[in-house]
């Protein structure tokens, strides 16, 4: 190998781990620093609300009887959906959009990604809050639903 080449190679890798030991000191200095293990627990859904089955869900769905909330951003329900699915955030925002529904004799099944269903659990609980007395978070997410063939609606 040439020197020329062989130095920079050697330069390159020092500025590699010169700038990972920064990047790693800084993230441990900040009070809300990113760990560089996650705890499993970070990404269970936390929710007051209980779960709900795809099968169980399908049937409400079937009977008219819930509401589908898609807790997730709205690129991704503009992508796909569980049919009739009102796009909510979990935010004051949000849920004041659907204020209505704790006074409504209805089921409530609130949906996100089945790897972050933290969402669906959040807008849960915020629609408990509010007065919704029958809130539930979708087990398994849209991937369930979708998985187990139940309708769907594509795009805008």
């Amino acid at each position: 190998m040439k020197p020329i080449l062989r130095r920079a190679v050697i330069e390159g890798i020092i500025l590699v781990v010169v700038s990972a030991i920064a990047g790693f000191a800084v993230n441990h200095a900040r009070t809300e620093g990113i760990p560089l293990i996650a705890d499993a627990e970070a990404f269970r859904v936390r929710t007051d609300a209980e779960f709900m089955s795809t099968e169980d869900a399908f049937r409400l769905f079937e009977e008219g009887t819930a509401v589908f909330l898609d807790a997730r951003g709205p690129d991704l329900f503009a992508v796909e959906r569980i049919e009739g699915a009102m796009n909510i955030a979990p935010s004051a925002e949000g849920v004041e959009s659907v204020a209505w529904l704790a006074g409504a004799d209805i089921r409530v099944i609130c949906y996100a990604c089945e790897e972050n269903q933290r969402e669906a659990g959040v807008l849960a609980d915020m629609l408990l809050e509010i007065g919704c007395s029958q809130v539930y978070v979708l087990h398994g997410g849209i991937e369930g639903w979708k998985d187990s063939g139940f309708p769907m609606e594509v795009g805008g």
